[in-house]
């Protein structure tokens, strides 16, 4: 790697509830983490919970408005950056020496609750110039009950249906979500590799998420 080029590249895992993005997030740190796997030495990595819009606020759920949510996201986009100018400034080059890092619910996130803007465009030229590559998780539309209705017991069944007629109601409701989500991937600025999640074999999904990023090196 030359001098001055992003010694830091990382992956975004974004979908809706259920679809896996935990699962998957957890496999690609244990994954990318492994002895076997040759890489960067350093992970830095922002689950959900620090990046969504939907937020607990002392125990009282509030969305985040829009200024909000992309003063959020520009904040950890800052410390990453400042992480990339301080490796330039040591002057390494070797891949071990780099930073790999692990966002979940970050830009499409933001773009599938807000409308369009220029700020989030600007965030998004940012994360690619850190090298960010986008994974979309979805499942099929055979899938949606079991994953989302049925999956995580009576309690989170009792969430879903208490703004839905019926079960097909909700599933339709996610499925016209899901493809918010894919017009939102491709409208955005970094690339996006759309994984279907319907056998929730999520280290092989990690394995092939990483395969994927190694390609550009």
């Amino acid at each position: 790697m030359k001098r001055g080029e992003s010694m830091m590249r990382g992956v975004i895992v974004e979908g809706l509830s259920t679809t896996g993005k935990t699962s998957v997030f957890s496999a690609i740190k244990r994954f990318h983490s492994s002895e076997s796997y040759k890489s960067e030495k350093t992970i830095i990595a922002i689950s959900e919970h620090y990046s969504q819009v939907l937020h607990s606020f002392q125990g009282v759920l509030r969305a985040m408005d829009k200024d909000e949510h992309i003063q959020l996201l520009n904040r950890h986009v800052d410390y990453l950056e400042q992480q990339n100018k301080w490796m330039d400034s040591l002057g390494h080059t070797k891949t071990s020496h780099g930073v790999f890092y692990l966002l979940e619910r970050f830009h499409l996130n933001h773009r599938a609750a807000f409308i369009d803007s220029t700020e989030i465009k600007i965030l998004e030229q940012r994360l690619s110039r850190l090298n960010a590559q986008n994974i979309l998780l979805t499942l099929s539309p055979e899938a949606v009950a079991s994953r989302f209705i049925e999956s995580r017991g009576e309690a989170w069944k009792s969430y879903v249906m208490e703004n839905h007629s019926s079960v097909d109601e909700a599933c339709q409701k996610f499925l016209h979500n899901q493809e918010r989500l894919r017009l939102c991937a491709k409208e955005s600025l970094i690339p996006t590799l759309e994984i279907n999640t319907d056998e929730a074999d999520w280290d092989s999904y990690a394995k092939q998420i990483l395969m994927k990023l190694n390609e550009g090196r």
